[in-house]
């Protein structure tokens, strides 16, 4: 049987059918191990400007590195050249501590112990890793809420995660 379990959570109706399934799991087998994760996909970006002539081209980097701060007005930012917005450095850690208490809530409301993790990255690429790392058996999600054709063009996280995680997956509707 399973010994350890992970559930993702984004706070969707369909994440939220995973924890409850994931709760009464945990209730139905004690000694299975449980860690609800949540991902903060938010970037921190930085915006320059590339001048090439008469012509000039805004840079959006994740990371805006000295090749690109050359091309930056001087004066844009506190980090020679890099413009660092002050309020999406505070929304992460916003959503972080309204996800944690969310979560917690609802394992003290059911009597259920549980770790509570907060990732930072892409979901489909940070998930897999985190179980890989904790030699996770069984992941829990959700099943997307997106419409066929939004699921064409963007792709569902559970379906990436199905394809990537490398233990069983059990995708909760």
């Amino acid at each position: 049987m399973y010994k350890k379990m992970a559930v993702a959570y984004d706070g969707s109706d369909g994440s939220k059918l995973a924890l409850d399934k994931a709760m009464e799991l945990k209730q139905d087998f004690p000694a299975l191990q449980l860690s609800i994760i949540y991902v903060n996909e938010e970037m921190q970006e930085s915006i320059g400007f590339m001048n090439a002539g008469d012509a000039s081209a805004p840079v959006t980097s994740a990371e805006v590195d000295s090749t690109y701060a050359q091309f930056m007005p001087y004066g844009l930012g506190e980090n020679e050249g890099s413009r660092v917005p002050k309020e999406p450095m505070e929304r992460p850690s916003e959503f972080s501590k309204q996800m944690h208490n969310s979560i917690q809530q609802q394992l003290d409301e059911m009597n259920i112990e549980g770790t509570v993790l907060a990732l930072e990255g892409n979901a489909a690429k940070t998930i897999p890793a985190f179980i890989e790392e904790q030699k996770i058996d069984l992941l829990v999600v959700g099943n997307s809420g997106k419409s066929g054709l939004q699921r064409f063009f963007v792709g569902s996280v559970s379906q990436k995660l199905i394809k990537e995680a490398s233990c069983s997956v059990l995708v909760v509707k």
